[in-house]
């Protein structure tokens, strides 16, 4: 069996879950090779050169360009039906090559522009390999899913109704989370607390930007520090450097708060920690559910974070604060309450052996 995984690196959730995905496949007997592909080169050189640059050019020149094109293609049904047609017409010769170079028995996607153009594809009959859509988000997933796509593989159960919704019933199925299996058993807190050197009592408040440091990181651990009466504050940057030069320029005489970059120690900081305030949604969410560490999403965000907040608020799993006003009030409702429990997981199913059903399911008989 040979298994093709493509993502994009686009902060470092999509790359984490793929790259969990292809360790867990790698153990399996059956499988003779595993090719992850990281880039949207694979719908084509040109074409995916101008999907990436368009993709920073929304987030890091025009944002307001991003949430434009997230009401017009995401939110209008007309708009989205021709937007999956185009990514298939545009994307689909890069993606066929891709598919043939790797003599892949089955594909999974982990980035919803790819999962749009191959269940777009798959739909059309113009891929003929079965196409997995491995969903890392909670919300806004009308690109993620597809009805052409073979099966869904939803790290988030809250995310089964919506799919069933895009794609039709009996298309999806909730796995184990395709997070670093570290999380699924990170440390008791006060052990997690003195690895980390955290003081074994009072409250600890985690802050976090996601891969790329977005949001008013300062302002966040300000209003904690406000709030939250013997606070320790932990404010995570991401790879962002220039971000993580000034919080340490905003907090340098601030002893209770702390400014760390990119990080391998998220587990023990979740399993430390009394609530994280979050601005980018995501993995880094995910991660914390599976820990059991009470989210607060804060800020409006944009497009599809905006999405997640308001989706995770309504289901109960996060509170959403829009602004500093509504944090602090927020983080004392979150401390209040007994810590949840982490995300029962054993008895899910490992989206590996799914994948590799689908396959198995698909090759012709001998």
């Amino acid at each position: 069996m040979r298994v093709l995984i493509l993502c994009a690196e686009v902060g470092e959730g999509h790359v984490t879950v793929a790259r969990t995905l292809a360790d867990s496949l790698r153990t399996r007997p059956e499988v003779e090779a595993v090719s992850l592909r990281t880039d949207l080169e694979v719908m084509g050189p040109r074409f995916g050169r101008f999907m990436s640059r368009g993709f920073d050019t929304h987030l890091e020149d025009a944002g307001w360009s991003y949430e434009l094109a997230y009401r017009v293609f995401f939110q209008m049904a007309a708009p989205r039906r021709a937007a999956h047609l185009a990514l298939a017409a545009l994307g689909g010769r890069g993606l066929r090559q891709t598919i043939r170079e790797h003599q892949a028995d089955v594909v999974v996607t982990e980035y919803p522009v790819l999962s749009a153009a191959l269940g777009q594809l798959r739909a059309l009959g113009r891929v003929a390999v079965p196409v997995c859509s491995s969903i890392s988000d909670p919300a806004g997933l009308y690109y993620w899913a597809h009805p052409g796509i073979d099966l869904h593989l939803l790290s988030w159960p809250d995310a089964l109704a919506e799919v069933d919704r895009i794609a039709g019933p009996g298309k999806a199925a909730v796995v184990r989370p395709l997070i670093d299996p570290r999380f699924h058993a990170a440390p008791p807190r006060g052990e997690a607390r003195t690895a980390l050197g955290l003081p074994a009592d009072g409250p600890v408040v985690l802050v976090s930007g996601g891969g790329w440091g977005l949001g008013d990181l300062s302002g966040a651990a300000e209003r904690a520090l406000q709030t939250i009466p013997g606070a320790t504050v932990v404010v995570l940057s991401g790879r962002n450097a220039r971000v993580q030069m000034a919080l340490q320029a905003d907090h340098a005489q601030h002893p209770a708060v702390r400014v760390l970059g990119f990080t391998d120690q998220m587990p023990a900081l979740l399993s430390a920690a009394d609530a994280i305030v979050h601005t980018t949604g995501g993995t880094t969410a995910l991660e914390a559910r599976v820990v059991g560490c009470p989210l607060i999403n804060f800020g409006t965000g944009v497009a599809h974070v905006r999405a997640h907040a308001r989706a995770l608020a309504e289901q109960g799993v996060a509170e959403w604060a829009r602004d500093g006003a509504a944090l602090g009030p927020a983080l004392e409702r979150t401390l209040a309450r007994a810590r949840p429990a982490p995300l029962a997981t054993d008895a899910l199913p490992e989206a590996a052996d799914l994948v590799l059903g689908v396959a198995a399911g698909h090759r012709p008989v001998a």
